[in-house]
């Protein structure tokens, strides 16, 4: 009888708190609903859609020159955003998030897209306060004062989750503390990145091979197998931090050497007007946005960041900007490994659940992209994710 009443208590307990949280997120999308309305759209013109496409014939073409073995890319809904020149130096976790945005919002659940509208900064700004409001990362909140709003002050990875979980997004965050491979290069996780491209393929056919050991194990496969070079995948990009910048990851070259590119969009990168469907219009906020220029084209050079603290010094890089030839249109995507080797931690923010526990025949066995967990949490899973969490891969 004792035991009786004891799980009879703790169920009512169990209802009780599952009633709490369902009113307070019944509130949550009150003041989210009310906020949202408030809140400027990123103005369409800002952004370049339609880019991942035309990058597949520039790869096939360097496939018959005998340099790259396959191309991996990301879900073509996904936009560019480029800095403008009023957020230069301080903006690119900003436009990061708004690229991983343009996915969201051409995503659907039940006919409706997971995403109304992509925010301009401010907008990003406000909802980021919102949420630390709420009880998101409380220790995020006060290491920047609980205030982002009208200030320069850099965002990376945590405020970037933050502001997704608070919007109700299924974000999950991997750390790569480490180099892993020869020359200080970053393997294990280039490895996770071609496997998170490569299981989407696999999902397709459902008989393809299993992800390669190595890229020269994956170019041996792919002359045996006849496979595609080019594949371009339904997976959402990921957001890519490290000391000083942040990028998106659209996709993953495997070259013919053995060697790895990985393909990004990066927001101090102009996108050429041979990408462009049509010419691009300053930003309300963000003024000028459509004349900014390469903050580094060279696919080698390390990030300065004290270029990205000032206006001097990408001023300067605006004077010596050039038209990049044909030949190199993919010049401002490509990062090499070598590039990558320059910084020794990593941060990756990837759409969607990442899970751990034991996957056959994976090459991540306890850290795989879970395609049936969906892009939405209930209200639940929202309330757990208050405090921030991530997998350590290495």
């Amino acid at each position: 009888m004792a035991a009786d009443n004891q799980t009879s208590s703790v169920s009512e307990e169990l209802g009780s708190e599952r009633q709490v949280i369902d009113v307070d997120y019944a509130k949550h999308y009150q003041v989210r609903d009310a906020l949202l309305k408030t809140l400027k759209n990123l103005n369409e013109s800002s952004r370049t859609q339609g880019v991942i496409p035309q990058l597949k014939p520039h790869f096939i073409s360097l496939n018959k020159k005998g340099k790259t073995s396959a191309a991996y890319l990301c879900s073509p809904d996904t936009g560019h955003i480029a800095t403008g020149l009023t957020d230069l130096g301080w903006g690119c976790g900003y436009r990061n998030c708004q690229m991983l945005m343009t996915f969201l919002q051409r995503q659907q659940h039940e006919g409706a897209p997971l995403l109304d509208m992509v925010l301009n900064i401010k907008g990003l700004q406000l909802l980021i306060e919102q949420a630390w409001n709420e009880g998101f990362d409380p220790e995020g909140a006060q290491q920047l004062r609980y205030q982002v709003y009208r200030t320069r002050k850099w965002i990376g990875t945590t405020e970037v989750y933050t502001l997704l979980t608070y919007l109700g997004i299924r974000c999950t965050i991997l750390d790569f503390d480490k180099r892993t491979g020869p020359n200080n290069s970053h393997d294990a996780m280039f490895d996770w990145i071609q496997a998170y491209f490569e299981d989407d393929i696999e999902k397709k056919t459902d008989d393809g091979p299993s992800p390669s050991t190595n890229a020269l194990d994956h170019l041996m496969e792919s002359a045996k197998n006849n496979r595609p070079i080019v594949h371009i995948t339904s997976r959402p990009p990921i957001y890519i931090q490290h000391s000083g910048h942040s990028r998106t990851v659209i996709g993953i070259e495997v070259l013919n050497d053995g060697n790895r590119n990985l393909i990004m969009f990066d927001p101090g990168h102009r996108i050429l007007g041979t990408y462009k469907r049509k010419v691009s219009e300053p930003e309300d906020d963000m003024s000028t946005s459509s004349i900014i220029s390469v903050i580094n084209e060279n696919e080698d050079a390390a990030f300065q960041p004290e270029e990205e603290t000032t206006s001097k010094g990408v001023m300067g890089k605006l004077q010596q900007w050039t038209t990049v030839p044909p030949s190199n249109l993919l010049r401002s995507f490509r990062v090499s490994s070598k590039t990558i080797a320059k910084n020794k931690q990593y941060q990756l923010l990837v759409l969607g659940e990442v899970k751990q526990e034991s996957h056959p025949d994976k090459k991540f066995k306890n850290l795989y992209w879970n395609r049936s967990a969906g892009y939405l949490l209930d209200a639940q899973e929202r309330e757990q994710r208050k405090k921030i969490g991530s997998f350590r891969v290495v």
